[in-house]
């Protein structure tokens, strides 16, 4: 696995069992639009919430998206967070139209990609792997739900967040939105890096602007392109359940974060791996310490007679 750069090679991957692979000249005249207003998840809504419960529901409309093998085309998709976990609707009729679901105890990590016009939030559990793919002119609205699903799966009961943040709000205040700290801020431990100068030819890419965030529940990795409001225009993201967390490690400008179930990647620059590293690692030690279950003695056996 792979941190951000998982979620984006899942913009691009293979088509799904339910996407159809179309020709280029159909593609430009299926290809959507931003709506003048959002649509209603009728359906969706009812057969997420016989699932995980009435909540919060994001709507992608069909659309084409570029795939390993072409352009496909994507039926309607709906991203649901309820009660009792997120899932992933699809109409694809007549076959099921819930593709999985994950139980909050079972989240893992969260992932963010964009690129251009096509976005992506990856949703993994301990059993199940949820992709939703969508347009990025939707990002403020799955912003606020992905929001939703991390403080219900990470702080069970507590107040949630309204929202990830104000639209407004600057690249300087996101480690202390709702989308990073989750509402909780007190116990953010925060280091970040500055995005270096545009380089002198267009071949050449310049590093966006990064930083780490280690809060009560989570390691938070967040890139984004300085001059452009996070809240609004997006941001590449990746929040893995601190819990959940074996230990850290760096290669490369890459920060290396592994889990139970095989390791995380993202880049940050060497400097700035190197150092969330070295400050945030024997934070998680401590915690794995804590997290040790230690076995009440047992009681005297009566002597047998």
């Amino acid at each position: 696995m792979s941190g951000i750069g998982g979620a984006r090679a899942a913009l691009g991957a293979a088509a799904e069992p339910w996407e159809i692979q179309i020709g280029r000249d159909l593609a430009d005249r299926l290809d959507t639009k931003p709506p003048s207003r959002w649509s209603r998840p009728g359906a969706a809504a009812d057969d997420l919430a016989d699932l995980v419960g009435p909540g919060e529901v994001v709507l992608a409309p069909s659309a084409t998206r570029p795939s390993s093998d072409g352009v496909v085309w994507t039926p309607e998709q709906a991203l649901g967070a309820g009660a009792r976990g997120a899932a992933l609707w699809v109409d694809d009729l007549p076959y099921p139209r819930i593709i999985g679901a994950i139980p909050y105890p079972e989240l893992i990590a969260v992932e963010h990609a964009m690129a251009g016009k096509h976005s992506c939030l990856v949703l993994t559990g301990v059993r199940t792997t949820l992709v939703f793919r969508y347009r990025s002119w939707a990002w403020p609205a799955v912003a606020d739900l992905l929001t939703h699903v991390r403080s219900r799966a990470h702080r069970p009961g507590a107040a949630e967040p309204a929202h990830a943040g104000p639209p407004s709000l600057g690249w300087e205040r996101l480690p202390a939105s709702p989308l990073v700290a989750l509402g909780h801020t007190r116990h953010t431990r925060y280091l970040g890096a500055e995005p270096e100068l545009p380089r002198r030819w267009l071949w050449q890419q310049s590093r966006p602007a990064a930083f780490v965030a280690l809060t009560r529940q989570e390691l938070v990795a967040v890139r984004h392109v300085l001059g452009r409001r996070p809240l609004r225009h997006g941001v590449q993201l990746l929040a893995v359940a601190r819990n959940r967390i074996t230990g850290l490690g760096t290669r490369g400008d890459r920060l290396r974060i592994a889990v139970p179930a095989g390791r995380y990647e993202v880049d940050l620059g060497a400097e700035l791996a190197a150092e969330a590293r070295s400050r945030f690692e024997p934070m998680l030690r401590a915690d794995g310490r804590r997290r040790v279950v230690r076995k009440a003695p047992q009681a005297p056996k009566a002597p047998q007679t």
